[in-house]
């Protein structure tokens, strides 16, 4: 009979795994919005509205940087069979969930063609939420990787802005924005 491990100590396991996992071997390039053609949102799941809120980011990206192509891809910390329904495969909208990963969270299932794809710009929109994200993160061939503070995997981003006192999700992820689409990035 297998024994089970505990929670916490599958947590500091996966850590620790967490700290060795190589960076992807990509080709490392400044974009801004203005010239960039794809762009993967990356977040962890967790209620209906902050999907939402995902999807209207998106639309913006869209509609107002002329951006072809926008992936949505969040974490979802349930089993496969436990999906919302407002969260189910969709065109430009992916996720994985606790099915898709090994002991140790690494994602391994539903995954490889996300992050084999060579996005113009990656952006985390929650750093350091979850460890498969961070897993993700550090795999991915994107150009560039864009988030706010991280504090678990630093070297997986090309670009991290810091935070600010009292700063909401919203406002966080608003300066990514606005800092990408002034950036002098060619």
């Amino acid at each position: 009979m297998a024994r089970l491990i505990p929670q916490n100590l599958k947590i500091k396991i996966a850590l620790r795994m967490l700290s060795f996992a190589t960076q992807s071997d990509r080709l490392k390039q400044g974009t801004s919005l203005n010239k960039a053609k794809t762009v993967i949102l990356v977040y962890k799941g967790e209620t209906e509205s902050k999907y939402r809120l995902v999807k209207d980011i998106a639309a913006y990206l869209k509609k107002e940087f002329g951006i072809k192509r926008i992936m949505r891809l969040a974490y979802l910390d349930v089993d496969e069979k436990k999906i919302p329904i407002w969260h189910m495969r969709k065109l430009e909208s992916d996720f994985f969930c606790q099915s898709d990963l090994n002991w140790y969270f690494r994602p391994v299932k539903n995954i490889d063609g996300l992050i084999d794809e060579p996005y113009d710009i990656l952006i985390n929109l929650d750093p350091d939420a979850s460890i498969p994200l961070d897993f993700f993160v550090a795999n991915s061939k994107a150009q560039l990787k864009v988030a706010n503070q991280s504090y678990r995997r630093k070297k997986d981003y090309d670009i991290l802005l810091p935070p600010e006192e009292g700063d909401s999700w919203k406002q966080r992820n608003h300066r990514i924005i606005k800092f990408l689409s002034e950036s002098p990035l060619s």
